[in-house]
């Protein structure tokens, strides 16, 4: 059990087995001994590898396991290294959440479900519009702005974590099954109007799945599903009128900032909603890759994507005396004098 744990936590600090080694002062083959549990470090050393990767020594004793299945990325290209890194980080925040849903009852466990309402098959892309504009009145979300789309996804009972992965990884964001529970994973560092995309995206992979002609990518599909629940064609066309020949980079900008969603993402749906042509959509689009606004829109960044609800209920059970302010710092991944803080300030 040690060995496995130790293993995860090497991985999710991205440290080869000589990297740690060196740390600790031993060689990789005493690490991979103790990975494999051919031997086990005693206490002094597994104080030196809990500071060496950033864990607690409670670490190395949890006995409960988890996997990832089913697990879909966003079609982007990692390395094994950081998959293998991202995939460690994911696993411990889940088998926190976990421990914590065993531990206080009220904690919300229900299991995500898709609406029989909806249309079981999806013939052409464009129909995904309809089924977006369904999915949206059958949660009652009419046509406004979805102001917290992590917590509508939490309490529709997919777990939603947030990563702080670098940038420069390329991870976008992650699906996945965990005890039969679908999570959606986004990473800390990107723009929220990147993060809400992601996590609308994901959301279509499994509102969509099985409903697909063999015609229809399921990318794409999940893409313009992604825009249309986040934007739907109805008050976009209220924002910039049925039909336009030419659109201001500050009505795009506008928009972006009331639904979160990116400049590029508000055109493509204005061509979408025949607002404006194909032909101008290319156009914008070739002068956002020009500028550079492809990779940063110019103006204001959206506000980064909140996850507050496994904070909130970690706080509602120290309040309702459930679990003890220790275990709360454990679960959050604070020392107990910053959880406290936290507590009575909030920050």
């Amino acid at each position: 059990m040690i060995g496995t744990r130790i293993q995860r936590a090497r991985k999710a600090a991205s440290l080869s087995l000589r990297a740690l080694g060196d740390i600790v002062g031993v060689s990789q083959t005493t690490i991979s001994k103790y990975e494999s549990e051919e031997s086990t470090p005693d206490s002094t050393m597994l104080l030196k590898l809990a500071k060496a990767l950033k864990v607690k020594t409670e670490f190395f004793f949890r006995s409960s396991e988890f996997v990832l299945e089913n697990k879909e990325y966003r079609k982007r290209t990692i390395s094994n290294i950081e998959l293998q890194s991202i995939e460690s980080k994911i696993l411990n925040l889940v088998e926190k959440r976990f421990e914590f849903e065993t531990l206080y009852p009220p904690m919300n466990t229900i299991k995500f479900e898709v609406p029989d309402e909806l249309p079981k098959h999806i013939q052409y892309l464009y129909n995904i519009d309809d089924f977006a504009n369904k999915l949206r009145e059958l949660w009652n979300l009419g046509n406004d702005p979805i102001s917290d789309l992590s917590d509508l996804l939490e309490s529709k009972g997919i777990k939603v974590f947030i990563i702080d992965e670098d940038a420069d990884n390329n991870f976008d964001g992650l699906a996945a099954l965990v005890n039969d529970y679908h999570i959606i994973v986004i990473s800390k560092n990107w723009p929220g109007d990147r993060q809400r995309f992601t996590l609308a995206h994901e959301l279509g992979h499994l509102m969509l799945d099985g409903k697909l002609a063999n015609t229809v990518d399921e990318e794409k599909a999940s893409d313009r599903f992604a825009g249309a629940f986040l934007l739907p064609s109805a008050p976009l066309k209220k924002k910039l009128g049925n039909k336009r020949k030419n659109l201001e980079i500050a009505e795009l900008s506008l928009i972006k900032e009331e639904f979160g969603v990116s400049m590029q993402t508000v055109f493509i749906r204005a061509s979408h909603a025949k607002i404006i042509d194909y032909s101008y959509s290319s156009k914008l689009w070739k002068l956002f890759k020009k500028e550079g606004w492809n990779i940063k829109e110019p103006g204001t960044q959206y506000p980064s994507e909140k996850v507050h609800h496994f904070k909130q209920m970690v706080l509602r059970a120290v309040s309702e005396e459930h679990i003890e302010e220790s275990k709360a710092a454990e679960l959050l991944d604070m020392t107990v004098n910053r959880f406290h803080k936290f507590r009575m300030t909030g920050k």
